[in-house]
């Protein structure tokens, strides 16, 4: 089954205390079996009163796996489906909040605030850990910039980072990998990011 992974920009609705969710899914993907398995693994209290504000923005399908990343507007969420032959599993990998609208975003750019790495993965029969999983990694961009990039040896995830800089990234990545992260401003320029949880760019 091919999937499209595409998301649209509202305008703000005004009058609210939170910055609204930015992203959209298109309405034919919201009736895909691993979007529908994982919204159940969203937090009860968040799927029964968001109402519209709560649904899913993006879905990605590596090899039989899927990632599907969900918002509303006081947190968004990383769940993982996994196929397991006829009884498919869904578990959340990261649940972040997302910022106030008074939320302060005035650090430098080469720095992501409330950064946060999780990954996940099945540990082998002899209880080895994993090759590779699924990771996740959230953040909080400074004001200026505009997209960001999320590098593994495996994979990459690129996107917009809108108003409220929320940085929000999933892909598969070798098991405790350090992820290459980099954010581009509004000025063209791409410029790394440092911190110890992510992997540091050369310099030549």
């Amino acid at each position: 089954m091919s999937i499209r992974i595409s998301s649209s920009t509202p305008e703000d609705e005004p009058g609210s205390a939170l910055l609204p969710v930015r992203d959209r899914i298109d309405e034919d993907l919201r009736t895909h079996p691993a979007v529908r398995l994982a919204s159940e693994a969203v937090p009860l209290m968040h799927r029964t009163t968001a109402g519209e504000r709560f649904g899913p923005v993006r879905l990605i399908e590596r090899d039989s796996d899927f990632a599907v990343v969900f918002a509303a507007d006081t947190t968004r969420w990383a769940v993982l489906v996994q196929p397991g032959g006829d009884s498919p599993t869904a578990s959340l990998i990261l649940g972040v909040p997302n910022p106030r609208a008074n939320f302060g975003r005035s650090f430098r750019a080469s720095y992501l605030e409330r950064l946060t790495v999780h990954q996940s993965g099945d540990p082998s029969v002899a209880k080895e850990p994993p090759e590779a999983g699924w990771m996740a990694l959230s953040g909080i961009a400074a004001d200026g910039v505009s997209q960001f990039e999320v590098r593994s040896s495996l994979d990459t995830d690129t996107g917009g980072v809108g108003a409220d800089g929320v940085v929000f990234a999933v892909l598969r990545a070798r098991w405790r990998e350090k992820l290459h992260v980099a954010v581009t401003l509004a000025s063209g320029e791409t410029v790394p990011i440092h911190h110890p949880s992510v992997r540091s760019e050369r310099t030549s």
